[in-house]
């Protein structure tokens, strides 16, 4: 889905609705290029065969920019798995749950 205007993800999920049904689906943002061995949403997939649930993509960011962003309260599983125990957008960075 493609939106005509800025009208947050929240919107383009629920255009899609009718596409979707009950089957997982993938959001993706052209903001970032990730590079990697394994390709970001094939590992993102695995996750999810996994766990199930919502697969987020998180960066670090610096301290200083943690307002510009949603910074989540993450919560340690495996190595580069954490569980999101909580997402504040756009913090302060005395805030910030993380970074």
């Amino acid at each position: 889905m493609r939106q005509k205007g800025p009208r947050g993800l929240g919107h383009v999920v629920w255009c899609a609705r009718k596409f979707i049904g009950d089957e997982p689906f993938a959001v993706l943002l052209g903001d970032d290029v990730i590079e990697s061995r394994a390709p970001c949403l094939k590992q993102m997939l695995e996750v999810y065969e996994r766990y199930g649930g919502s697969v987020l993509g998180v960066q670090e960011v610096r301290v200083e920019d943690t307002g510009k962003y949603g910074i989540v309260k993450p919560e340690y599983v495996d190595d580069n798995l954490f569980k999101v125990e909580d997402l504040v957008e756009k913090p302060r960075p005395e805030e910030a749950p993380s970074t």
